[in-house]
């Protein structure tokens, strides 16, 4: 990033250098030491601006640079037009990115020394080209104007900067917590089994031991074996909990995304409750489905809708885009996509089919509004509760 960054600032630096052109274009015709003294005027003004742009903010080479800067601008300026005002912009870029009160004084002593040689040149009766008014007047007001708007932008970065540290400190927090209550939740969940498997282990061993009983050591062991089984399935119950996908996330998730690409969405939700194995299912098959519109369809409208078809509970996606030639097309994602989607819904005892236009204009339904390209369609049998 930092590269980038700062290859951004040279193809920066390299375009204003550029624009020096101009100015020295207007010395040709001059006679051959006036010329060869107004290009090198000009080349070390572009040397400055070329140090100062490549040295840190807080540099003491800008200060040097700004001044530098200032003194060949009005060398310009007396010795051949007063129109070089404009080369001002270059100076205050120097400087720009120092504290403000510094950067507003050196303004104003560039303002003062400006206005200075034009009062000379004025008593002296010095005509003025043509339009200069107008260049001067522009030239200071666009300095003070650039330096507003960069200092705006640098608060910007400054405020960016900040908000992106304290997002992180509070992703980090927020892992801390989590792996704190995830430890307490495994001590509370095996805590007591493991130390009842450790008593029962011990308490089998000393019958061994003492008595010999091979039957009560069995019974011991027995025990710790459903123990076990148990502890087993509750550690299993956990994960899947924490792996579990809430469906409301999971729809608010589709229509950001679905906003993000661009896609109109048209979002229609009929049921307010299911099961939490059927939840999870269609919480990752809509995740996917909409992700597969987003990468694939190159649609401009995307509706969802979940709703009740007797014992069905039906999920359909549809948009308006190409996609896919077939569903064996598109790419799985991190072990998803269609088959992904087929292998959950079968999981709760349902099914997933892709249709295509010809398929949804058969069954006649009436959504969505639009004529979909492609429909991706769910479908699991959940009792009416």
């Amino acid at each position: 990033m930092r590269r980038k960054l700062r290859r951004g600032a040279i193809e920066t630096m390299i375009f204003f250098l550029l624009q020096l052109v101009y100015p020295a274009s207007f010395l040709f015709g001059l006679p051959v030491r006036a010329m060869a003294a107004g290009m090198g005027s000009l080349a070390a003004f572009g040397a400055l601006y070329a140090v100062a742009f490549l040295t840190t903010r807080n540099s003491p080479w800008r200060m040097a640079a700004f001044f530098g800067q200032l003194a060949i601008l009005l060398t310009l300026m007396a010795a051949f037009s007063l129109n070089y005002v404009y080369l001002l912009f270059y100076p205050v870029a120097t400087v720009i990115y120092g504290p403000l009160r510094r950067t507003m004084a050196l303004f104003a002593v560039l303002c003062a020394s400006v206005g200075a040689l034009v009062a000379v040149e004025r008593a002296h009766h010095v005509p003025f080209p043509q339009g200069f008014h107008y260049l001067l007047v522009g030239a200071l007001f666009g300095g003070g104007i650039l330096i507003y708007m960069m200092r705006a932008w640098t608060a910007l970065e400054q405020t960016n900067a900040r908000l992106q540290a304290a997002q992180s400190e509070i992703a980090r927090l927020s892992q801390a917590e989590e792996r704190a209550r995830i430890g307490r939740d495994l001590h509370d969940l095996l805590g007591h089994q493991l130390s009842l498997i450790t008593l029962k282990a011990q308490v089998a061993g000393r019958i061994l031991e003492r008595t010999g009983d091979v039957r009560r050591a069995r019974d011991e062991i027995e025990q710790i074996e459903r123990v076990s089984r148990a502890t087993l399935e509750s550690v299993r119950a956990y994960v899947a909990d924490m792996r579990a996908t809430d469906w409301q996330d999971a729809w608010r998730a589709a229509e950001e995304v679905l906003a993000a690409a661009g896609i109109e969405a048209r979002m229609a939700c009929e049921i307010d409750t299911l099961p939490k194995e059927v939840e999870h299912a269609y919480a990752m098959c809509l995740r996917e489905a909409v992700t597969n519109v987003v990468r694939h369809s190159g649609a401009r409208r995307c509706a969802v809708r979940l709703w009740r078809d007797g014992p069905l509970v039906v999920l359909a996606v549809a948009d308006d885009g190409e996609g896919a030639a077939e569903p064996a097309t598109i790419p799985a994602c991190g072990g998803s996509g269609i088959s992904g989607m087929r292998a959950r819904m079968a999981q709760i005892g349902g099914e997933c089919e892709r249709l295509g236009r010809e398929d949804w204009r058969r069954r006649a339904l009436g959504w969505p509004e639009f004529e979909p390209g492609w429909v991706v369609v769910l479908k699991a049998p959940v009792p009416i509760e």
